[in-house]
């Protein structure tokens, strides 16, 4: 019974690749005149080994625990092009790696004797400007051998018909090459889309405790730091009284709040503002007053705010503005602090500028009352060059 399911399946897979075969040819363009078309069969794996398909034939059937099957995007999503076939994973019971391995090298010395001659393959590695890419890597995934690209791009491999190859380079999107006939070959890679990061200007946290109080903050910035003050280091441990004087315990010294400023890169949804406010030149700092105050901050944070940013907003003719607040603050950075504040102001500024007014719907700001431990943050940042790309 268990010998008539094994092969079963193997035939309802091996008539469902042959099905594929026929409906898709899949061909792999590795230089403007020719083409490789893939013609072979599913991807066999046996307790993790690529194994050629003869050594199905070599197992006892009663040795065989489990076997899974992958088809289409779960096949390929793993082993890239040697899975768009499918892949048979078999995991056996009483087949050592030492016994499997040996069974291998026997079916890969008669399969290479009587099918395909090894060769060398020398190629080409340039980008998506025709120019040459030094140092990229070449890795046979049959049999691991791993060469490097020289300065002109060029590589010399050793491959037989129907061997894979991944080439890769840092800076490029890594490619699988379906070995034909060709001794020579030219690759070309697609360079790596890159987030252009932006700067998170001025971020600067206050904090009111109901009495004088010893405060560890930690944050948690998903970018790169750049400047600190006080410096951070792990942490920042202050002794915080009720007026927001923080006495630094590391540099001795007494400050009204505590900076850093960073780079961070963020997805495109980022910048896909729905709702916002478009603001005249002249009619900056009403607006600001009234948004901030609203958010809850108090006079001096709000004036701390207006004197840095309404010089830079003033630039403009016109401004944008959208406002994180709060919990929307946390795809920035994340605070951890000891012992933890009872409420939480927290307020990024996006802005970018308009040389005319646009109507854009309103954005709902939510307000926080004070109560007990306060921790109050602003920050900001210019997105003007990630929406010349993307207009509102």
């Amino acid at each position: 019974m268990k010998h008539f399911i094994i092969i079963l399946v193997f035939l309802l897979m091996g008539k469902s690749w042959a099905q594929d075969s026929i409906a898709k040819q899949t061909v792999v363009k590795i230089r403007d005149s020719r083409t490789i078309s893939p013609n072979y069969g599913p991807l066999y794996i046996i307790n993790g080994h690529v194994v050629d398909s003869t050594i199905i034939q070599k197992i006892d059937p009663n040795n065989i625990e489990k076997i899974d099957i992958l088809k289409d995007e779960k096949a390929t999503s793993i082993y890239g092009i040697r899975g768009e076939k499918g892949v048979i994973i078999i995991t056996t019971k009483n087949i050592s790696d030492k016994k499997l391995e040996k069974l291998y090298k026997l079916n890969s010395a008669k399969y290479l004797q009587n099918n395909e001659k090894e060769f060398i393959l020398t190629g080409s590695i340039l980008d998506c400007e025709k120019l040459a890419i030094p140092e990229a890597t070449v890795t046979n995934l049959n049999t691991q051998e791993k060469v490097f690209s020289d300065s002109n791009g060029k590589f010399k491999i050793k491959v037989r018909k129907k061997d894979v190859l991944l080439v890769e380079s840092e800076s490029c999107i890594s490619q699988e090459v379906l070995v034909g006939k060709q001794k020579d070959i030219t690759v070309s890679l697609k360079a790596k889309q890159k987030n252009e990061v932006i700067l998170i200007k001025k971020p600067i946290l206050y904090l009111y405790p109901t009495q004088e109080t010893e405060v560890t903050v930690e944050f948690h910035f998903n970018g790169t730091l750049k400047t600190t003050f006080p410096k951070y280091d792990d942490n920042w441990k202050v002794i915080a009284s009720p007026n927001g004087q923080l006495y630094d315990t590391k540099t001795k010294r007494t400050y009204t709040s505590l900076f850093w400023d960073g780079e961070i890169e963020l997805p495109k949804s980022h910048y896909q503002y729905n709702e916002g406010f478009v603001i005249a030149k002249e009619n900056l700092t009403t607006f600001l007053i009234e948004k901030l105050e609203h958010i809850g901050l108090n006079y001096q944070e709000t004036n701390d705010f207006i004197q840095f940013w309404l010089p830079i907003l003033e630039q403009n003719q016109f401004n944008f503005i959208h406002f994180l607040v709060n919990d929307a603050c946390n795809e920035i950075a994340v605070n951890t602090v000891h012992p933890q504040p009872e409420t939480n102001i927290r307020v990024y500024m996006d802005f970018f500028g308009l040389n005319q007014f646009k109507s854009v719907p309103e954005q709902k700001l939510s307000k926080t009352e004070r109560k007990g431990f306060t921790l109050v943050e602003w920050g900001g940042t210019d997105v003007s060059q990630k929406i010349k790309k993307n207009e509102l």
